[in-house]
């Protein structure tokens, strides 16, 4: 038997005999908090990022410090207004009321901009929550920063405060193929999230000393699911289910009205690209714990350069770059929790 398993049978008997005297440690099976997490993503954008927030506030072992909502393109056909920050604020509040914990996680509204100043950009009130997180020290709980767009206020964070970088590790869904893996059919394009915030991009992967675990474009388009799926696993799943699956028709329909010479079709399968931000976090082994069911490869951590594409190495410390997601793990657990909220919370508090 290995140390460390051995060492977990010896916790696990010591729990169960604290349960049979009085259930002093009963809570132990209901999950409580093994880590900190910080979700920041474009949430008025692509709906897969409320898929990842409503997933990670659904798993008990993770307490969700702090939600960012972050602006995309100027622009953007998402969200072509100024307020792209406030506007996925906003979306994040209306799926926690959704999921009935209204008020429960702090939620702020990151910058509005990409940054202009990789010097010293002006500090927000979310890059503020960031660095006093970070800088906790009543806890030696891991905390972990989950990004599913830009890095503009993890970023602004770091240059305002780099002795947070030491301190958290980044799960980043972002930036192009790496040699030897081709790119996306059709005309060549920069990765969308690296684009957002090219940067605060470069700031985090050439300068800062931020731990990264990095889940490319190669391996985020993996995150396939079928429309009738969804469908059929969601609608089923109370409020909180037909609120993610109205989202994604939401975009669906707007594909649909676009002209066909756009060369997007609206397709049989839906990709929940940012859920690997949950895989690698809350559903790790309870033995040594790791995202042990995915696979990554240690790289030397690369520069980003002017054009988006990886440069020489930084010298800083190695990155994971996960190569495969653990697909069925991640969406049966999805479709559970929501199924588990559904029976105890029918209607939405």
């Amino acid at each position: 038997m290995m140390p460390g398993r051995r060492a977990f049978m010896r916790a696990l008997g010591y729990t169960l005999g604290a349960v049979a005297v009085g259930g002093v440690r009963g809570r132990a099976f209901a999950g409580t908090p093994g880590m900190r997490v910080i979700a920041d993503n474009d949430y008025a954008g692509d709906p897969d990022g409320l898929f990842q927030l409503a997933h990670h506030l659904l798993c008990p072992t993770v307490d969700v410090r702090l939600v960012v909502g972050s602006h995309l393109h100027e622009h953007e056909a998402w969200s072509a207004e100024p307020d792209q920050a406030a506007r996925a604020a906003a979306k994040a509040n209306e799926l926690l009321t959704v999921l009935g914990m209204a008020g429960r996680v702090p939620v702020l509204a990151g910058a509005e901009h990409a940054i202009d100043d990789a010097l010293r950009p002006a500090m927000t009130p979310a890059a503020q929550a960031i660095i006093q997180e970070a800088l906790r020290t009543d806890t030696r709980s891991p905390l972990y920063y989950t990004a599913g767009a830009g890095l503009t206020d993890l970023a602004t964070a770091w240059l305002n405060e780099p002795r947070i970088g030491r301190r958290m590790t980044l799960v980043w869904i972002g930036g192009p193929e790496y040699p030897g893996t081709p790119p996306p059919p059709g005309p060549a394009e920069a990765e969308y999230n690296l684009t957002i915030d090219q940067r605060a991009a470069q700031v985090v992967f050439n300068r800062s000393d931020i731990d990264i675990w990095q889940v490319p474009r190669s391996t985020y388009r993996q995150m396939i699911v079928g429309h009738a799926e969804l469908v059929a696993r969601l609608r089923p799943a109370g409020p909180a289910g037909e609120y993610l699956l109205g989202n994604v028709e939401r975009v669906r329909q707007l594909v649909a009205s676009m002209p066909e010479d756009r060369g997007i079709s609206v397709g049989d399968t839906y990709v929940l690209g940012d859920s690997p931000l949950v895989t690698l976090t809350a559903l790790q082994t309870p033995i040594q714990p790791d995202a042990a069911s995915s696979h990554y490869v240690l790289r030397p951590r690369p520069t980003i350069d002017g054009r988006g594409s990886y440069g020489r190495s930084s010298g800083g410390r190695p990155i994971r770059v996960y190569d495969r997601i653990d697909t069925r793990l991640t969406f049966e657990d999805l479709y559970a929790r929501l199924a588990e909220h559904a029976r105890r919370v029918p209607t939405v508090a």
